[in-house]
């Protein structure tokens, strides 16, 4: 039960700046805190991984550590928030929230087109979990089928593709003080950047 009562299915889902979807999981519980659905996940046998030097932008659900950055907490942040009377940051912090949040808006979009094209994402299911889940799954599958095979799509974005490395993969997630120095020194060289412009 989610906090409004409702049945709720917590997913996490990795997309690419290509809006697919590398990773998704569901099953969790709508109520289970995102930090243990990816603790799951990247634990698991064929997990996510998270490869060495690279790291996923997080909203503020989950733990700023390796391989996971997430925005400044206590600060604005959703694209929303820099709309109206204050559009500008007034400190680092806000600064890189601003940009984390542009550039994590690609998750936004592309769970967003994930249910603009699957009606049965939108509303109450009566399936079992187990079968649900699997619906969830083949959704996000065809998604990514349609995404690379339709040559005109109206929700589609001219991106560049991805290359894959292999590297060592990050295999826990807990917070980190050296994640938390990193995300502080590129947020200070963002404002500095944006201070001499």
């Amino acid at each position: 039960m989610t906090r409004k009562g409702e049945i709720a299915t917590n997913v996490l889902g990795v997309c690419d700046r290509n809006l697919n979807f590398t990773y998704v999981l569901p099953g969790w519980k709508g109520s289970d805190a995102d930090g243990c659905v990816l603790r799951d996940a990247v634990t698991r046998r064929n997990g996510l991984k998270t490869h060495e030097g690279n790291y996923y932008l997080c909203d503020g659900g989950y733990t700023n550590g390796k391989g996971f950055l997430s925005p400044y907490r206590g600060y604005r942040y959703w694209l929303k928030d820099w709309q109206g009377d204050n559009p500008l940051p007034r400190c680092k912090e806000e600064l890189f929230n601003m940009r984390h949040a542009r550039a994590r808006n690609v998750i936004e979009w592309t769970f967003g087109l994930l249910k603009g094209r699957w009606g049965i994402l939108r509303s109450s299911s009566w399936y079992l979990v187990k079968v649900y889940n699997r619906i969830i799954s083949a959704c996000c599958l065809i998604h990514n089928f349609i995404h690379r095979e339709m040559e005109v799509d109206p929700l589609d974005i001219d991106m560049e593709e991805q290359k894959e490395y292999q590297h060592e993969n990050i295999d826990v997630v807990e917070s980190s003080p050296e994640w938390t120095t990193w995300r502080d020194e590129l947020a200070q060289s963002m404002w500095n950047a944006r201070s001499n412009n």
